[in-house]
């Protein structure tokens, strides 16, 4: 693989923004981040001022155009990554969906053998299981008759089939109320994500005590803010061990209640994800999740009875939304690269634009639209 000199463009470092950067790339990884780089064997791309951002990660998404991780093919996840890659997003977690067992552990082994293979556009981080084990009352739009309470031996049958590759589990943490299953879980390097819940605020913290650190959709799924029962939101407000995923589409929470979740998790804490389904990147119509019928009108994913069946959000259009709050461009790249990195623990090698990590970056546009995407070097996607 030959070096790529990105030169000229507006770099969000970690710490600050270059203006007038380059960045040097070779074999996948990023060997120098300065001003008046030069090497005579790369190829140079000048960005003319254009913004250099690290490359959005996705934890917690469905799918897009037309598939879905539980399709269980590889056709469905390279799909779902090309239209990421669209988008700015440069790997994702593969999300499952509350089905009956065989179909989830199907899902699980393709997004294994898709890892091994690769893909063409954003790569496959890894799965999120979304359910089985979670609560009926907060259910969503997943499917009730395959909720099922928390189980370490299907747990294990999960394990083995994705080859280890899970890298979150959602968990109603109400129904383990002695911890042994988030503890069993965490063990294994798998980050627990508390949702889909109705926990009380003392439910919700035991859920973290024993180790869980991720609020499934924040808001959204969950037993809210009472004063005299601080229920599950509570305590994803008050407890900093938690990062709280986020779904800034407007439609699933109001810009004020965004506001007043960065207010008081701060944007070190917050993950924006898409949550997106099938619908997405295809517009209004008649979709499926999860082997449930979804009705999409105005950009709006509900079920037959008005319920919200995830979104068809991109992750561009989120950090557009939140920018469009008052929150700098700089924090907003921290909510949708370094803080998703961290919160499924692979920050040491994604997440930032910093000198060994992957060369996984976005070129934006002054309009926040993606000019270009790179994954480990490699551009995935260019405005022609």
């Amino acid at each position: 693989m030959k070096c790529i000199l990105l030169k000229h463009g507006e770099i969000y470092t970690e710490k600050e923004i270059i203006y007038d950067g380059d960045v040097l790339i070779s074999e996948g990884k990023i060997v120098e981040i300065g001003k008046g780089l030069y090497n005579v064997d790369a190829e140079v791309i000048d960005l003319k001022g254009k913004k250099v951002v690290p490359g959005f990660i996705d934890i917690h998404i469905h799918g897009g155009v037309g598939h879905d991780t539980m399709e269980g093919t590889y056709e469905a996840l390279n799909a779902i990554s090309v239209h990421l890659a669209r988008h700015g997003v440069t790997s994702f977690c593969a999300t499952t969906m509350t089905m009956d067992i065989p179909y989830i552990l199907d899902a699980l082994r393709n997004i294994h053998e898709t890892m091994k293979k690769g893909t063409e556009g954003a790569q496959v981080l890894g799965a999120y299981v979304e359910g089985p084990f979670i609560s009926k009352e907060h259910k969503g739009a997943q499917d009730e008759r395959y909720i099922l309470e928390p189980n370490i031996d299907i747990m294990d049958k999960f394990i083995e089939a994705s080859n280890g590759n899970i890298k979150v589990i959602a968990l109603a943490p109400e129904k383990d109320k002695n911890g042994e299953f988030v503890e069993y879980v965490t063990k294994k390097n798998i980050r627990v994500s508390l949702g889909h819940t109705n926990a009380t605020y003392e439910e919700m913290k035991n859920g973290v005590d024993h180790g869980a650190t991720i609020a499934v959709h924040t808001y959204n799924g969950m037993k809210g803010l009472h004063h005299r029962e601080p229920g599950a939101l509570g305590e994803v407000f008050l407890d900093d061990r938690l990062y709280s995923e986020l779904i800034c589409d407007f439609i699933h929470s109001h810009p004020a209640a965004v506001k007043i979740l960065l207010k008081i998790k701060g944007t070190d804490r917050v993950v924006l994800i898409s949550d997106a389904m099938a619908a997405c990147g295809l517009g209004d119509g008649e979709y499926s999740l999860g082997g449930q019928k979804v009705y999409v009108k105005n950009g709006e994913a509900r079920l037959e009875n008005g319920t919200l069946a995830g979104s068809t959000l991109t992750l561009d259009k989120a950090v557009a939304n939140i920018t469009s709050l008052g929150v700098p461009l700089f924090e907003a790249c921290k909510m949708v690269s370094l803080n998703p990195a961290k919160a499924i623990g692979i920050a040491d090698r994604k997440g930032s634009i910093a000198i060994g990590k992957d060369a996984d970056i976005t070129i934006l546009n002054s309009d926040l639209t993606v000019d270009m995407t790179m994954v480990n070097g490699k551009i995935v996607y260019k405005v022609v």
